[in-house]
C-alpha cells in the first residue's frame, strides 16, 4: 500500500500543538510524496452562530454562490472571515463567536505555510456539521491513506459523558489513524 493522501483532521483544541502536527505530517507525507487534505469542520450550532454575526450581506452572499453551485469552504478561504473583517475591523469589535473563525483560520494557515515551506502539496477542505462524520466521510471521498487526528487528555468519565471526536474517528474510518496528542514536543 503506498501513501497518496493524509488527511489532517484539524480543531480548535489543536493550536497548542500545532507545531507537533506540522512535524509529524511533514515527516510522514514529505517522503512519501503524499497530497495532505487539511480539513476542519465548524457544528452548525457555530456556522449558524457565525452568519448571524456576519450580517445579512455575508449570508445573502453565501447563499448565491451556493444557488451558482460555488463551493463555499465555511470559515476557511475568507468566505466568511474578509466580510467580517470589512464589517467589524478591530478584535475588540468582534463577537466570540467570530474571533474563534479567526483562530480557526490561523490555526490552518500555520499548518498550510509548514507544509509549503517543506515542498508538501495540501488542499484546505472545510465542511458544517458533525466534526467526527464530516471528517470520516472526507477520509472516505478522498480515499485517504492515513488520518491524522489531535487529542488531548480527559479523564474517563469527561470522554464518558461527553465523547471525544478523535475516539470517534478512530473507531469509523477506515484506515490508520496518527494521533498528535497535546503536549507532545518536537
Amino acid at each position: 500500500m503506498g501513501l497518496d493522501t493524509l488527511l489532517v483532521a484539524l480543531g480548535e483544541q489543536d493550536a497548542s500543538h500545532i507545531d507537533a502536527f506540522a512535524k509529524a505530517v511533514t515527516d510522514v507525507a514529505g517522503p512519501a510524496g503524499a497530497t495532505v487534505v487539511i480539513a476542519h469542520v465548524l457544528t452548525e450550532e457555530t456556522y449558524r452562530a457565525a452568519l448571524e454575526e456576519a450580517g445579512e450581506e455575508t449570508q445573502s452572499l453565501l447563499e448565491t454562490r451556493f444557488k451558482e453551485g460555488v463551493p463555499a469552504h465555511p470559515g476557511l478561504e475568507g468566505d466568511v472571515p474578509a466580510w467580517v473583517t470589512r464589517r467589524l475591523p478591530t478584535a475588540a469589535d468582534r463577537p466570540e463567536v467570530i474571533e474563534r473563525f479567526f483562530d480557526r483560520k490561523d490555526l490552518i494557515q500555520d499548518l498550510a505555510t509548514a507544509l509549503g515551506e517543506t515542498g508538501i502539496n495540501y488542499e484546505i477542505r472545510g465542511a458544517v456539521g458533525d466534526p467526527a462524520e464530516r471528517v470520516v466521510a472526507m477520509a472516505a471521498d478522498r480515499e485517504a491513506d492515513f488520518v491524522v487526528v489531535g487529542g488531548r487528555k480527559q479523564s474517563s468519565a469527561r470522554r464518558a459523558l461527553f465523547g471525544s471526536v478523535s475516539q470517534e474517528i478512530l473507531e469509523s474510518v477506515h484506515c490508520p489513524v496518527i494521533s498528535i496528542r497535546e503536549g507532545v514536543h518536537e
